[in-house]
């Protein structure tokens, strides 16, 4: 069988995309959002005209197609097997590892999971598992998570005059993260993160970085915590936890801070939103919650529909929309070879809203995760294969228990964005103008 010839984008096409996405992401901050990015191209609606583009593409070229971005030749997957092949095959053969991303999150949390390979990589992938599986093995480790995350949410639901807004989510999370990662006397220490996210900003750059003023006294901090780790903490388990001096502690600990504060705040206040938006969605899910309570672990480990609306969420805005990976050796996908050294992006912007593939790509469908459909390839908002999220599990419990929480406080109209169960959902939904009111 005569092998198969990967086809190059014109420039045009190339400049198109660029001027889509690379450019709006870019902006909106790679490591730590801004709000005023965000907003722009929420209302110029990039990310729709992404999903244009490349459906265009994907019929001009076929599912794999060579792609300038940013100035490097890159093998764009627009199809579902090839992205399962690469992600089957990360980090041995596609290594997580482009020059960007590595010099920006090496500026912040260098030793960092995301940007290993090779031994270190097993290392440190090891320890995030142990640590970050440990929070849900019981031992009273999963109480105090709900424990933190109930407290946080009836303080939301007691807020004087029942408005909620978007500070309102972040400002939860972060007292969340603070108190799960190093335990109940950090959940008051607003310095950590304002310097760690002082060192982010500066990683949004990618180039030009040089040592933060502010990391020695960020990496300081956390050590502190290491050092005296509260009981039930991460940091508790990093202690009881088999670690070299490759696992590098402190960076994983930073990795697990940035992605469970802005991050996972941002899934859990649009996950809100949508089921609030869906009367259906929202009285199946408060049945599921009579049924399963949350006064126990076990009550929101039972909660599937709301697990499922929270992975819904992350499959209709990934707050990753690209995965970016470098092949190590000469490979072939899909029967094309691919030489070593490609870049190769998997796009989940495009993958997530592909209507041409997924009939309910632009509606919301928490069924697809109850039915196993959303288990796949095609879906990688949390990525999958061996290089999956670590953290996965405990950050779902984490949106389930708070938005269980919540619901249970009382009744909430979503105030805005404003969402139509009736119309496509929209590609783009500005998480910074959430606004929930007291029915």
């Amino acid at each position: 069988m005569a092998e198969k010839t990967i086809p190059s984008a014109s420039f045009p096409d190339s400049l198109r995309y660029n001027l889509a996405q690379t450019f709006p992401v870019y902006l909106q901050g790679l490591f730590t959002r801004s709000k005023f990015w965000v907003s722009f191209w929420t209302r110029l609606g990039s990310d729709g005209r992404v999903v244009k583009q490349l459906t265009r593409m994907r019929s001009k070229y076929g599912p794999q197609v060579y792609v300038n971005v940013g100035g490097n030749r890159t093998l764009l997957l627009l199809d579902h097997s090839g992205a399962e092949h690469v992600l089957k095959n990360s980090p041995e053969i596609y290594a997580s590892d482009p020059d960007a991303k590595r010099r920006g999150m090496a500026h912040f949390q260098p030793g960092a999971l995301t940007i290993s390979a090779g031994e270190k990589w097993r290392d440190r992938r090891r320890f995030n598992e142990s640590v970050l599986r440990g929070a849900l093995d019981g031992g009273g480790h999963s109480a105090k998570v709900l424990e933190v995350v109930r407290r946080e949410a009836a303080a939301l639901a007691e807020k004087q005059g029942g408005a909620l807004a978007w500070q309102d989510f972040a400002d939860a999370f972060d007292r969340i993260t603070l108190q799960v990662i190093y335990g109940d006397r950090a959940g008051t220490d607003a310095a950590l993160l304002r310097r760690l996210r002082k060192i982010m900003r500066e990683a949004n750059r990618v180039a030009g970085l040089r040592k933060s003023k502010h990391f020695d006294g960020y990496y300081s901090e956390v050590n502190g915590y290491l050092k005296n780790p509260r009981p039930h903490s991460l940091a508790s388990l990093c202690a009881e936890t088999p670690s070299t001096e490759d696992t590098s502690v402190p960076a994983q600990m930073t990795h697990w801070t940035f992605a469970m504060s802005e991050t996972l705040a941002a899934n859990t206040a649009r996950a809100l939103a949508l089921v609030l938006a869906h009367p259906r969605a929202e009285q199946r899910a408060r049945e599921e919650l009579a049924r399963a309570g949350i006064d126990t672990p076990e009550g929101v480990n039972g909660l599937k529909y709301l697990g499922a609306c929270v992975q819904e969420a992350m499959r209709l805005w990934p707050t990753t929309p690209l995965l970016i990976r470098r092949a190590l050796e000469e490979d072939y996908i899909g029967g094309a070879r691919v030489e070593r050294g490609t870049q190769i992006l998997i796009n989940n912007t495009f993958n997530h809203r592909d209507s041409e593939t997924h009939p309910f790509a632009d509606r919301f469908a928490p069924e697809i995760w109850l039915e196993g459909v959303g288990h796949d390839y095609a879906f990688n908002h949390l990525s999958n294969g061996p290089q999956a999220c670590a953290g996965r599990d405990l950050a779902l419990f984490i949106a389930k228990a708070f938005v269980a929480s919540l619901l249970a406080s009382g009744r909430y109209t979503l105030g805005g964005p404003k969402l139509d169960p009736g119309r496509p959902l929209p590609h783009m939904y500005n998480y910074f103008k959430v606004k929930l009111a007291r029915a």
